[in-house]
């Protein structure tokens, strides 16, 4: 992999971060993510930490399809290759019949029961019928993503280069990188830099296209524009992680180390609001699974299961470091628990 992107380099000349990160991370025969997520590798998100992220999701979920009267419907996660999520969810559902429950991430497709792998967008098909729930959890902040930086006053991009060894070189925005600007424009301080993420477009609208009747719910790190602007993330968020500790030196063990950012929840919105769907609200995770009922499920757990969950809704730990964005399309009624949104 590490010769195949010198010779990209020498035959185009420096690449965006997003061509890089796509190879890095996504690149089929050593990217890091070749066989989708791997549990418990370098980082630990909130399945991991304990099952009832996924039972609350779960819980809340046939809530509002009771409150909505319907008795089945499909589900949609992107990036999550385990299947631990799925299984969590799956698990809280007492009266409510899941139709397909669509796993999108790289690696071999499959079914296993209920669940089925793809690893493309491309080959979703149709969900015209009933109600889908769409939950990404830490799916965004894992996507590739362009580099700008302002100097004086204009917005260059960070392009990669290779010398002696790979190295960081600015140019010109790319004609992508230009004309999603030009539609969701970013205001740096003079000097800062940020990570802007293109690479979601085609996805949501994809998404997008085949319901009709959908909930989406989003769980990541992310931040919005006015953070942006008082000077947060002055050198941009994006993040190594290898063997469960931060890395600095992206160019090292490439297609071994994770390379994340947080999320311009602006953009993402944006996006969505694009493609149809209205924002329902956001809220920190730790509030979410509280008003999701996890208290109930916590007063069922051992003392040890006690423990491990704290981290997921103590208010000082990762339940406010990830926040809960909530969308809908061609719903009815809205999503309980979130500061209504709708016009």
């Amino acid at each position: 992999m590490r010769e195949r992107l010198i010779g990209r380099i020498g035959r185009e000349g420096p690449i965006t971060f997003e061509a890089f990160l796509e190879t890095v991370l996504y690149d089929e025969k050593g990217g890091y993510y070749k066989a989708g997520k791997v549990d418990r590798k370098d980082y630990h998100t909130a399945p991991e930490i304990h099952p009832l992220f996924g039972r609350t999701i779960g819980r809340y979920i046939e809530g509002f399809c009771d409150r909505l009267g319907v008795r089945s419907m499909n589900v949609l996660e992107p990036g999550g290759a385990s299947g631990r999520l799925a299984a969590q969810i799956l698990s809280a559902l007492t009266h409510t019949a899941v139709e397909r429950y669509v796993i999108i991430d790289k690696g071999e497709g499959r079914k296993e029961g209920p669940l089925e792998w793809v690893n493309s967008f491309d080959v979703l098909t149709p969900m015209d019928e009933g109600i889908a729930f769409i939950v990404a959890n830490e799916f965004f902040d894992a996507l590739p993503f362009h580099r700008v930086a302002n100097r004086h006053g204009t917005l260059h991009e960070i392009y990669v280069g290779y010398g002696q060894g790979f190295f960081e070189e600015m140019g010109p925005l790319s004609d992508s990188l230009w004309a999603f600007l030009d539609r969701h424009p970013v205001h740096l301080q003079d000097g800062q830099t940020l990570e802007v993420t293109t690479y979601g477009l085609p996805l949501v609208r994809k998404l997008s296209e085949i319901v009709k009747q959908a909930c989406f719910l989003v769980f990541d790190y992310g931040y919005h524009r006015a953070e942006i602007a008082a000077g947060r993330f002055f050198d941009g968020s994006l993040l190594g992680y290898r063997d469960r500790q931060i890395r600095h030196d992206l160019f090292s063990d490439l297609g071994h180390m994770d390379i994340t950012h947080h999320v311009n929840f602006d953009h993402l919105s944006a996006m969505l609001s694009d493609a149809g769907w209205q924002k329902e609200g956001e809220m920190e995770q730790w509030r979410f699974l509280q008003r999701g009922g996890i208290m109930e499920l916590l007063a069922e757990a051992t003392p040890e299961e006690r423990l491990a969950a704290k981290w997921l809704i103590n208010p000082e730990g990762l339940g406010s470091m990830i926040s809960v964005l909530a969308f809908s399309k061609g719903v009815a009624l809205p999503m309980p628990g979130f500061k209504k949104d709708r016009p």
